[in-house]
């Protein structure tokens, strides 16, 4: 079973809880130092984990569900609402989806020492059912969705106890798991990304069972992220940097700007290095990868404050830089095809970095400004897609066709 990191993790809970996740941030992009990069990676997980603390309201709010006439803040700020109840703080964990229907997360009627459970709809957010988690209530609980009623849990409590449990029948029963070393992850199992960098073999759990199973070997490229983004039959994509080194003031950055991809479930990897330093982030990760189809891809990130796109027509094996470009400063970018064949480019993942939105209908040759709301961080699911507004957002968004989407609240349970 893969190591869970929770080094610092009271000094992280303590921190994350206290300012606003772009503060974090910001501060990340400045020192990109080893010790800010596992804070952020940490604080990350927690937020994933922990959620926000949300309450009942005075006057009771109506009933939470598919909200089509409300534009939520694009990045929700996390906090606590006032209640009739002032000592009861429900938290809730990021949501995970199966499909458009069934959403789970965790889910706690205190900040710490309560019972841990699950809370999840089968009915898109309509009607939400509650369990237990068979977990230490003072564990910390990373919940995913590997199918439309299959959920996996990475857990550790603070004696340290570990291991991962699953759910094939929508919560109604869980078992324990243990993680099976493969050459190879199996078609058709779902990919589960970190919240960090994936200096750790790949992991995949299986919709049907909940098994795990993750590489032997991790991947190649350093401070790599997984995209989510791509389907699942584009293969598997980690962007990243071939290299690092160390600044004279202890930073370390990545170098060399690459992406691999594999066609065989992390068997065998191709290459490609872009020249210009191309990078999405300061923390982790090297470009934005984006693809609907898997053959026309898109790499796309800041060179010198300028936001650059290339493009690949046959899935990788050959790039060309595209004349598309606008000037973004130092924002995070996030990228991703509509099913339309439309790029779709988000720079600034928070509001303290004064988010905008581009798109290009014209295979990158030029962008043009887009009303900023959800589509370029999408994860697939059977159905449509759904993006969480990672790293501090308390709901989700819903889309069945990658353009037009729909805020989920959580849940309000008694």
């Amino acid at each position: 079973m893969p190591e869970l990191d929770f080094r610092g993790l009271d000094t992280a809970a303590q921190a994350g809880f206290k300012p606003h996740f772009a503060q974090v941030v910001t501060v990340a992009r400045r020192r990109r130092s080893r010790r800010r990069l596992l804070a952020v990676a940490t604080v990350a997980l927690l937020a994933g984990v922990a959620g926000v603390a949300a309450t009942r309201p005075d006057p009771a709010p109506p009933p939470p569900g598919l909200a089509p006439d409300r534009t939520p803040d694009f990045i929700p700020t996390p906090g606590i609402t006032p209640t009739a109840e002032p000592r009861r703080q429900v938290n809730t964990g990021q949501p995970a989806a199966g499909d458009l229907s069934h959403v789970y997360l965790r889910w706690s009627e205190c900040r710490t020492g309560c019972p841990l459970r699950w809370a999840g709809t089968d009915d898109g957010g309509r009607h939400w059912r509650t369990g237990p988690l068979p977990v230490p209530n003072d564990a910390h609980v990373d919940l995913r969705s590997a199918g439309p009623g299959t959920m996996v849990a990475a857990y550790q409590s603070r004696s340290f106890s570990q291991g991962w449990i699953a759910s094939v029948d929508g919560g109604a029963s869980w078992r324990e798991v243990t993680v099976r070393r493969v050459d190879a992850l199996p078609a058709g199992w779902r990919l589960l990304g970190s919240s960090g960098p994936a200096d750790e073999p790949l992991l995949a759990a299986d919709p049907a069972t909940g098994d795990l199973a993750q590489l032997t070997r991790p991947p190649a490229l350093r401070m790599g992220v997984l995209v989510e983004s791509v389907p699942a039959d584009a293969g598997v994509w980690v962007s990243g940097f071939t290299g690092e080194r160390t600044e004279p003031d202890g930073r370390i950055v990545g170098v060399g700007s690459a992406v691999e991809v594999s066609r065989d479930g992390g068997r065998t990897w191709s290459r490609h290095e872009f020249p210009d330093g191309l990078t999405a982030s300061d923390d982790v990760g090297g470009p934005a990868v984006a693809t609907w189809d898997g053959r026309t891809v898109y790499a796309v990130g800041r060179v010198r404050g300028d936001l650059v796109v290339w493009r690949s027509t046959d899935g990788g094996a050959h790039w060309a830089r595209t004349p598309g470009t606008v000037r973004v400063g130092q924002r995070t970018i996030r990228a991703a095809v509509r099913p339309d064949g439309v790029l779709t480019v988000q720079a600034g993942i928070s509001a303290d970095e004064d988010p905008l939105m581009v798109a290009s209908s014209d295979r990158g040759a030029t962008l043009r400004p887009a009303p900023l709301g959800p589509g370029a961080d999408p994860r697939p699911v059977p159905g449509g897609f759904v993006q969480t507004g990672w790293p501090d957002s308390k709901g989700a968004w819903l889309s069945s066709d990658g353009r037009t989407w729909t805020w989920l609240d959580p849940p309000e349970l008694p």
